[in-house]
């Protein structure tokens, strides 16, 4: 013999009532904050491309002072970094030496100048990948200009204070140097 559950239905909506307040109540007190960005989407134009331009930008606006310490703190602690034709630097502390002892070479005198752009980008929760381009400028005292155009593609995530870091940094310069 069966026996069959009798739910009124004045009970069925006070139950249905009951989980969808619990789902409100938790939602409103969890500290995960929704994506605002589609997620697992190549995204090439938007806010979600204009955010992470505006994350790039940062380490643009480091790289053209020179600053190493800055540069490298765009980075996580563990971060990879793959610049074509060299090892794999790993640590913040590694790239932090190889910004100090590579990137700037010219003569003091020469002005330098980098532009990146990112192309797209794909948003995972606090994980994003992004590929882009850009172009290094050396301009020397006789006026003598060179132009380095490169591709990258990264892998960052938001650290503890929400801000976003470099995790893995593949760097590659095209196959022609350019000279104007």
């Amino acid at each position: 013999m069966k026996s069959k559950i009798k739910i009124s239905p004045l009970n069925l909506l006070l139950f249905a009532a009951a989980i969808l307040s619990m789902g409100y109540l938790f939602g409103c007190h969890s500290n995960a904050v929704a994506p605002s960005y589609p997620q697992g989407v190549i995204l090439n134009s938007g806010q979600g491309l204009e955010n992470i331009q505006a994350v790039t930008d940062v380490f643009l606006e480091a790289w053209n002072k020179r600053d190493a310490t800055a540069c490298a703190n765009t980075y996580s602690k563990y971060a990879i970094f793959i610049p074509k034709g060299e090892s794999s630097i790993v640590g913040r502390e590694n790239i932090l030496k190889f910004f100090n002892d590579n990137e700037w070479e010219t003569s003091n005198d020469a002005k330098m100048n980098i532009e990146e752009k990112v192309d797209e980008v794909i948003y995972f929760d606090d994980w994003s990948v992004m590929r882009g381009t850009g172009e290094i400028k050396v301009t020397e005292a006789d006026a003598m200009e060179d132009k380095y155009r490169f591709k990258w593609v990264m892998l960052s995530k938001k650290n503890q204070l929400g801000e976003w870091e470099s995790v893995w940094d593949i760097f590659n310069d095209e196959i022609c140097k350019c000279i104007n």
